[in-house]
């Protein structure tokens, strides 16, 4: 017999796996001045250069019956199609992972679309957009698709995600508020950033809520005593979320994984603190509602310390939100997923009118940042 060992070139290696969870990202604090002044430290105009190459590649592709799941950006188009895109993408994740952690891209119309096709439905503007969001998004780093697909719609599917007899139901299908959150509950799955393209604005509340957790974390040190510290550092049990769409547990598989005494182990094992800290690197992991219906699953009382730490640490992040608004149509919301915790009201579907519609992408970024500085 013959045994071979197959291993990834360096290039694809250091790309996608240098974002592995023993990688400790950057501790991203923002100062006064950021947080009075949101919209100048943290809203970027996208380049009209960078829109049009855009465009003609997102309706290329649409023409060519190309969508986002199928698409390489990479290997689809020529090499030289997003030279502009390239440069503004180094300088968006470069603000991502080593400066203010947070970036709201503006000025993409999606409307175009419908003006560069006379005959184009609203089915094809959605469809282009969402090409024109994934390219810039794998450019500024790789969105991650083995969970929930390339890219997720975020909208209300009427499932309340608070309701104690739904599991596995995700607050994206919902339409009920998130509270301070960063994405992604399983232990052995993390990831560098989190998009968000408004599609369709809510009508009626869906405000996104944005604060610092790295600001949070030096703020709660120096309230807290040590030993209720602890509570924000040391491994603690979290819901176990399936793979996919979210809406619940939908066939007998699922089922079956979710029998109490196997949810019993693998939320045992689900664990992880929500802080990492070490010489000026940090780490947030964060959903209190994951923490408490974990605790209930397993039939474990919420340790009162812990309750105390997670109320202190909800009001200083409510304290520290700078920025609390509605998205607009076109607006892509970036956060680093380990620095900045987000959130969103509560929000209703207007009859006769658009429902509130966002897509999300989850990026890994750190390692194509690792790539292209060994280049240099």
């Amino acid at each position: 017999s013959l045994i071979v060992k197959l291993r990834k070139s360096g290039e694809i290696a250091s790309r996608n796996n240098a974002n592995a969870l023993n990688m400790l990202p950057k501790k991203l604090t923002w100062s006064k001045a950021a947080m009075k002044h949101p919209h100048n430290a943290f809203i970027v105009n996208i380049p009209v250069e960078v829109k049009e190459e855009l465009y003609e590649a997102a309706m290329s592709a649409y023409e060519d019956g190309v969508s986002v799941d199928e698409l390489d950006a990479a290997g689809y188009f020529p090499v030289d199609s997003f030279s502009a895109l390239r440069s503004f993408s180094v300088s968006v994740r470069n603000s991502l992972l080593h400066e203010t952690g947070l970036v709201l891209l503006k000025g993409l119309d999606l409307d175009t679309f419908s003006a560069m096709d006379e005959l184009a439905d609203p089915d094809q503007v959605v469809a282009c957009s969402k090409l024109a969001y994934y390219i810039i998004c794998s450019h500024i780093g790789t969105v991650d698709g083995s969970v929930r697909g390339k890219l997720f719609d975020v909208k209300n599917n009427h499932i309340n995600a608070m309701d104690g007899k739904n599991d596995n139901v995700l607050f994206s299908v919902s339409d009920c508020e998130a509270s301070w959150h960063t994405d992604g509950a399983s232990k052995d799955k993390v990831y560098d950033c989190v998009g968000l393209l408004c599609i369709n604005p809510s009508r009626v509340g869906g405000k996104s809520k944005i604060t610092n957790s790295c600001n949070a974390f030096d703020q709660v040190e120096n309230i807290l005593p040590q030993f209720i510290m602890h509570e924000l550092t040391r491994p603690i049990p979290r819901d176990i979320l399936e793979n996919g769409k979210g809406r619940g547990n939908d066939d007998i598989g699922t089922q079956l994984s979710r029998a109490d005494s196997i949810m019993h182990l693998r939320i045992s094992y689900n664990s992880y603190p929500i802080y990492v800290t070490q010489k000026g690197r940090m780490r947030f992991r964060y959903m209190r509602h994951w923490i408490e219906t974990a605790h209930q699953k397993v039939h474990w009382r919420l340790p009162t310390m812990l309750r105390i730490a997670m109320d202190v640490l909800d009001d200083t992040l409510t304290e520290g939100c700078c920025f609390h608004e509605r998205l607009e149509r076109g607006d892509i919301l970036i956060c680093n997923n380990s620095c900045v915790a987000h959130g969103r009201d509560a929000f209703q579907d207007v009859p006769g009118q658009p429902s509130r519609h966002l897509v999300r992408a989850w990026m890994q970024c750190h390692g194509v940042d690792l790539y292209e500085a060994s280049k240099r």
